[in-house]
């Protein structure tokens, strides 16, 4: 019979097993979003509405130009690009006037002052989605770049997904060490955690994960869920249109976009921890319960085993089917780990360092909490609203 204090090693292993489980259905129902040429189809599949790429900046000089220009390199012609300069003070707005110059589908237009309970960078996408004229709208952030043909690819699969929403996990480029280590745990945390083909066909709205980076909408649609103007101070606008998309009975649809859709860069690595923590503790919904279960799950996943096959070579005395069961949860871990690696191109050597990346994460969980907490947490030297903790 199981004792009590032995059951914590069963529930290691099987939700590595489950983990190991849901990559390998994702990596069958998680579909890529392709160049148009890697796709099949009739001309009269793809819709010819107006397009428009909504892009809120703010102190973006050394992104913006990079965005823009791939922008400027899609083909499909129904297209604009409007750039909402957010009060910069530097070169975003210079650039963006060169790029227009270039560009007659691109223009530029400035931020009004931010309003009392708004998020600066929602106010910003508010006022883009007023601006913009397009059937379709389709909002990134000014550190992603998109691939030739993206627009078209996207057009055809909102038509044949019938999609209100479709939103794309995008490639995260890493050049620090502290992207190294975070980004393929994100990546982990919705390939092997969230089962996309539940995820298209039930109702609840926490079964989702939306990217800021990426999120096309049929303008009918965002504007049914209220807009940015419904998350007006919600840190995570991006999943929470996409848990209203699915409460208002809309169709949401993740793809894969890592061939197409590309995050640049933070500035380094004191920069990278601070913006993913920006939405760690946001997105388990301020709940102190939630976080302290997160961490404790997935400081067992990483470090139970190990633990456990440190004591028996230390003390030669343990157990040999607890030692089992760690080897093969360790075993199952890694190879989730390495199906991340392999989808979302990381660098297969970080495989090994998974535990590293966990302790990585529940640390910036923390400091996510702590900082709104005690309300230091910023995104672009702008306080960002806090909401009430809950237990």
């Amino acid at each position: 019979m199981i004792e009590f204090h032995e059951i914590h090693h069963y529930l290691v292993v099987v939700t590595a097993a489950i983990a190991v489980m849901v990559a390998l259905s994702n990596k069958r129902f998680l579909v890529r979003l392709r160049p148009p040429g890697d796709i099949k189809r009739q001309e009269n599949e793809i819709p010819k509405g107006l397009v428009s790429i909504l892009v809120p900046a703010r102190d973006e000089e050394e992104r913006i130009g990079q965005c823009l220009k791939s922008l400027m390199s899609d083909p499909y012609q129904n297209l604009e690009v409007v750039v909402l300069d957010d009060n910069s003070t530097d070169r975003t707005a210079e650039i963006v006037l060169r790029c227009a110059s270039k560009d007659n589908r691109i223009r530029l237009i400035e931020g009004d002052e931010l309003p009392s309970g708004w998020i600066g960078k929602h106010w910003a996408s508010h006022q883009l989605s007023e601006a913009a004229a397009g059937d379709y709208l389709l909002f990134i952030d000014a550190d992603t770049i998109l691939a030739q043909g993206t627009v078209e690819s996207s057009l055809y699969e909102v038509h044949v997904r019938d999609a209100d929403l479709l939103t794309a996990i995008p490639k995260r480029s890493a050049e620090c060490t502290a992207e190294r280590l975070m980004f393929p745990f994100i990546d982990w945390a919705v390939y092997c955690c969230l089962p996309i083909r539940a995820a298209h066909r039930v109702k609840n709205a926490y079964l989702s994960a939306t990217f800021g980076q990426f999120m096309f909408f049929n303008r009918r649609s965002y504007r049914a869920i209220g807009g940015h103007e419904a998350v007006r101070d919600n840190i995570i606008d991006d999943f929470e249109l996409g848990r209203m998309t699915k409460r208002s009975g809309l169709r949401w649809v993740l793809m894969d976009g890592s061939e197409v859709v590309e995050s640049l860069p933070y500035g380094g690595d004191l920069d990278a921890l601070r913006g993913v923590s920006r939405s760690v503790f946001p997105a388990l919904n301020y709940h102190l319960s939630i976080l302290a279960v997160f961490s404790i799950v997935i400081l067992a996943l990483g470090f139970l085993p190990l633990l456990t096959l440190a004591d028996a070579a230390i003390s030669n005395q343990g157990e040999r089917g607890f030692v089992l069961i760690s080897l093969v949860s360790i075993l199952l871990m890694g190879f989730s780990w390495f199906l991340v690696c392999r989808r979302f191109n990381h660098n297969i050597l970080l495989v090994p360092l998974f535990p590293i990346s966990i302790v990585v994460i529940v640390a910036v969980a923390y400091y996510s909490m702590f900082a709104n907490a005690f309300k230091f947490a910023t995104w672009k030297d702008r306080k960002m609203v806090g909401r009430r903790f809950r237990l």
